[in-house]
């Protein structure tokens, strides 16, 4: 055969499954002609280093710019597992979150099951089935805005019919559904996302903080005539749960990366998920816990939403009933809008909050001590001729923490000093921080054995209402005594850790929190205690329909007069603006060195933190940095630089995390 009649060279550029940063760069391989069908996105199995190894193809090109001879790729699955834009999307998150491509690739897909990739793709998606689901879902009060914010949006969508790409990017203030409040207001996000994709913007993402909020989204789509997708018979929408089975969870997520399906909605996952074209990612509650991921690099659901939103020029909406300061940073430094709703619009939509502080509680005399006031309890009683009850509990189990009954000191561990709490009715107790039973307990003090209990978890505060409330059924719903399905109650209490409480139809006639607090330390207490315990008060009925929350605790004023008047996005903002005074995140950008002292002194002074402005704590186990916004990723940028060559030369590692949380002393 002449040379010119040969098939060329394909190069596969290749990313390998390495823990070590200086591999983390593409390799080059040689595609023999019977991988022909390998394109950018395939995982792959290559040799490296006398073993093969799992890797996936960043680019194919001609001509490798290696000088030595290459070795060929061994085997590639059937299709790809990624997009272009996913691709590059990886990249350009490992690059801010000083972390490599491979853990951000390894986050963003399932498992591959090669039975799975050779299912041929579906037809066309039907956007009239789409539209119409839109139309069902009806006029969904949580989406609406104030007047002006509704403007904007008017004029991005016409900019957009116009021809003129403008994307929408926003956070919103929302309120709960009308007909189910709840902790996630499923049928405004479920119509936004289906009006979204039903205009023909490309697929919709939606990002719920856990499965429950997931199912809500996927049962409101189900009322409004959509179908969850099946490998035998297609469908409308895929629903990304970690507890379905490996082919279901591939295939329905080569579904969304093929365009078979518009509509997507999962938890911290999905903000990663492929799709041909991405029209608008919709982000619930970034506030919540669940979004920051524990496995490196770290990334937080917010981060990968608004990087994503940049790269691939989508809509984004960051909606919440407390947005986080976090969020709300993003509209002050201009880079989205923030919307709210009218005070009008509070008023119609929320219910009543009562906040019973020390000073009212006082008011009530000694009874107004008892973890349950005579006032609220009175308000429970009458709220129980009309619905069912919730009572929010904030600690799980039996008693948390219990002290003499006698001298009232504190019951101390004997061994550690720890707390004391009680599993149930009977046993001993035993240390919160070692395990270990007290048996024959008794004071070191008076010599008193009996305990009192001072920090009641939902199973005793249930025991209590079940004989307060003779009669009337008592529910738990808690991680350790199984969570209730919503719409499981319809009647009587239900005691509930606050993740735990079940969404009833028509919301519930009065909620109770208990021991409401800010929690102690750290950055942002006062944030992270309105949210909760808005979320909660999210699953009463609004004022309207008689609906009624009591917050039973001494909370701080920013959170209190947030609650009290449903205006968080202020109280973030005004939260915010104190960080920016103080010079702290997110004012500022926060990046963790931890390791040895000298390799984390060397790093510092390598990146040059001692000196443009950054503000660096030393503590003994590393130091963090605070910079400005401008100059953050620059510093990334080299502290990638120094984990290569600390890991290339076999020297002690540091490790980096970028805009964690800040520890305080």
């Amino acid at each position: 055969m002449p040379e010119s009649d040969k098939p060329a060279n394909r190069v596969a550029r290749v990313v390998i499954d390495s823990p070590l940063p200086h591999l983390d760069r593409p390799f080059d391989y040689l595609l023999p002609e019977r991988l022909a069908r390998v394109e950018s996105g395939y995982r792959v199995r290559v040799p490296f280093a006398g073993r093969l190894v799992s890797g996936v193809v960043m680019d194919v090109v001609r001509q490798s710019e290696f000088s030595g001879s290459l070795r060929e790729v061994r085997s590639a699955a059937h299709a790809a597992s990624y997009t272009p834009e996913s691709l590059a999307l990886a990249h350009a998150l490992a690059r801010r979150a000083c972390g490599s491509t491979w853990d951000v690739l390894r986050l963003m897909a399932p498992p591959r099951v090669a039975a799975v990739e050779k299912r041929p793709p579906e037809g066309e998606v039907d956007l009239r089935r789409l539209v119409d689901a839109a139309r069902a879902l009806g006029d969904a009060r949580g989406t609406h805005a104030t007047g002006a914010s509704s403007g904007a949006v008017a004029q991005a969508r016409t900019t957009l019919a116009a021809g003129q790409r403008r994307p929408m990017r926003t956070v919103r203030q929302m309120l709960p559904d009308d007909d189910s409040p709840s902790a996630t207001p499923a049928r405004s996000l479920a119509k936004e996302a289906a009006e979204a994709a039903g205009e023909g913007r490309g697929s919709v993402i939606v990002v719920v903080p856990d499965a429950r909020a997931a199912a809500a989204v996927a049962r409101a789509w189900r009322a409004a005539g959509l179908e969850r997708w099946t490998p035998r018979g297609g469908g409308d929408f895929v629903a990304l749960d970690a507890d379905d089975g490996p082919n279901v969870r591939y295939g329905q997520y080569l579904a969304a990366l093929r365009g078979e399906v518009r509509l997507v909605v999962g938890t911290r996952p999905a903000a990663l998920q492929p799709v041909p074209r991405l029209g608008l990612l919709l982000l619930w509650d970034d506030g919540h816990s669940a979004y920051e991921d524990p496995h490196a690099p770290y990334l937080h659901a917010r981060t990968v939403a608004s990087v994503r939103a940049e790269r691939e020029d989508c809509d984004l909406i960051m909606a919440a009933y407390a947005p986080s300061i976090e969020a709300v940073a993003l509209a002050q430094h201009g880079w989205c809008t923030l919307e709210r709703p009218s005070v009008a619009q509070i008023r119609a939509a929320t219910p009543v909050i009562d906040l019973w502080d020390d000073s009212r509680r006082a008011a009530e005399g000694p009874a107004g001590r008892h973890w349950m006031p005579p006032g609220v309890w009175r308000r429970v009683r009458a709220a129980l001729e009309h619905g069912p009850v919730a009572v929010v509990v904030p600690r799980a189990g039996y008693v948390a923490a219990t002290a003499c009954a006698g001298c009232d000191t504190w019951a101390q561990c004997r061994e550690c000093g720890g707390s004391l709490s009680l599993p149930g009715r009977q046993g001993d107790p035993s240390c919160v921080a070692c395990g270990t039973v007290q048996v024959d307990w008794h004071c070191p003090d008076c010599h008193s054995r009996r305990l009192a209990h001072r920090r009641q978890g939902v199973q005793r505060v249930a025991e209590q209402l079940e004989a307060m409330a003779s009669g009337t059924a008592v529910a738990v719903s808690s991680g350790a005594t199984g969570v209730l399905d919503d719409g499981a109650a319809a009647s009587g209490i239900v005691v509930a850790t606050p993740g735990a409480i079940p969404a009833i139809e028509g919301g519930y006639a009065h909620v109770v929190v208990l021991d409401a607090a800010a929690p102690a330390g750290g950055l942002g207490g006062e944030i992270v205690a309105l949210r909760h315990w808005l979320v909660a008060a999210a699953h009463a009925r609004s004022r309207a329909a008689h609906g009624g929350v009591s917050v039973v605790g001494e909370l701080p004023a920013l959170t209190a007069r947030a609650l009290s008047s449903w205006r968080a996005a202020d109280a973030a903002q005004e939260a915010y603006e104190e960080r920016l005074a103080l010079g702290l995140p997110p004012a500022t950008r926060h990046i963790r060195i931890d390791g040895e002292p000298q390799p984390v002194h060397a790093a510092l002074v390598r990146v040059g933190a001692d000196r443009g402005g950054a503000v660096v704590a030393p503590d003994h186990q590393g130091a963090s940095l605070l910079l400005t916004r401008a100059s953050a990723q620059a510093c990334v940028d080299a502290l990638r630089e120094v984990c290569s060559e600390q890991s290339k030369a076999g020297a002690a590692p540091i490790r980096v995390r970028v805009d964690g949380p800040l520890r305080l002393a």
